[in-house]
């Protein structure tokens, strides 16, 4: 189930270190770019709101915030794109077991690729509001489907001594099970982007819609692979969920009754030590999800037997080959031993020949002379 992800790792480890910290480069320039828009949106929005309270002018307000919104896409679309897929870029070279350098990260910036990677922003950037669409109608209707429920139990364990552990754990079991349903749609959306980008750093004859197909193609394979792959990728983003609002909120729980002092050192550790895990799932997820495409789907499995099984052909016929000559040098050797044994018994049978025949010359030669 996670042989993508291990296989993507063990090509990529030669040059993990280097791998890890170009695309760390252009993923931190990206969302810190983000994170400076989303900052000014969200203050202006909060100033907005409190304006419109006071029935006080909110148009400065308005028009700051969709100056943000207006920078943060006009980067993305001819900067901020091509760095990640510049960062995915290395990651593919890396799996491939390619020198990775740093100018591989601007590889979208070349001419031939900026164009289509341009079109393929904008795709981009429609992705991500349909899939923020349908992430928010999920969760609201998990809002009118739980809260009454939650309500209900909470007044059914108001009377218990555990009744604040108990909400406690049913608000987290909660929690993970909207994070994995919601993450059913986002991996997907983001699996499709991460795959027509890396058809964008390696492919260079297709045009931005026939990379935005291989995209597709890269889920519909025809290897029925897919499935498993993609639980796979669920079970790890499973802990990202785990490790970052559960474990966030049982650790805010806990530190209650502890110092001030103490407590934030603990959150600070903890934090540090969530942001550091995160990061790090998130990248085995990517390197998963590009070996995934660069392999299309093909059965690891498969492949492994067929070579232990050509292995296996091979060393029987290398053992037939050893056979076969043995047995024809034992027959060599054979066939060399009746040969030696014929000469050897031709030989003595012409040596008692000529013994004969000089035994018989000397006996007439005695009696020609006796008779003389």
């Amino acid at each position: 189930m996670f042989k993508y992800h291990s296989l993507a790792l063990k090509n990529a480890k030669p040059q993990i270190l280097k791998t890890i910290l170009f695309s760390i480069v252009s993923f931190i320039v990206v969302f810190a770019v983000f994170a400076v828009a989303r900052t000014f949106f969200m203050q202006y929005f909060m100033q907005m709101q409190l304006a419109a309270q006071l029935q006080q002018s909110s148009g400065p307000y308005l028009i700051i915030m969709i100056l943000a919104l207006l920078l943060g896409l006009l980067f993305f679309i001819f900067a901020g794109y091509q760095l990640l897929a510049g960062a995915i870029n290395v990651i593919a070279k890396a799996i491939s077991r390619e020198d990775v350098h740093f100018n591989d990260l601007f590889v979208a910036f070349k001419k031939g690729k900026y164009g289509k990677s341009l079109i393929l922003s904008l795709i981009s950037i429609g992705l991500f509001i349909v899939m923020y669409l349908i992430i928010m109608a999920l969760n609201y209707l998990f809002n009118l489907a739980l809260t009454p429920l939650f309500t209900s139990l909470q007044s059914a364990v108001s009377s218990s001594d555990n009744a604040i552990a108990i909400l406690l754990t049913i608000q987290i079991i909660i929690l993970i099970i909207i994070g994995l349903i919601t993450s059913i749609v986002s991996w997907f959306f983001f699996i499709l982007m991460i795959n027509y980008t890396v058809s964008l750093v390696r492919e260079s004859n297709y045009s931005a819609m026939s990379h935005f197909k291989d995209g597709f193609r890269g889920i519909r394979n025809g290897h029925k692979t897919w499935f498993k792959f993609f639980i796979a990728v669920l079970l790890i983003n499973l802990i990202i969920i785990i490790i970052t609002q559960p474990l966030g909120t049982i650790l805010s729980v806990t530190t209650g009754n502890m110092s001030q002092k103490v407590a934030t050192v603990i959150l600070y550790v903890a934090q540090v030590i969530i942001v550091v895990l995160r990061l790090i799932l998130y990248f085995v997820l990517i390197m998963g999800a590009v070996q995934y495409f660069l392999k299309r789907g093909e059965k690891l499995n498969k492949t492994t037997n067929e070579k232990k099984k050509k292995h296996k052909n091979k060393d029987k016929s290398v053992t037939h080959k050893n056979d076969t000559l043995s047995n024809q040098q034992k027959n060599d050797y054979t066939h060399q031993s009746s040969k030696n044994n014929v000469e050897e018994h031709s030989n003595n049978v012409t040596n008692n020949v000529k013994q004969k025949a000089e035994n018989a010359k000397d006996e007439a030669s005695h009696n020609f002379n006796k008779d003389k």
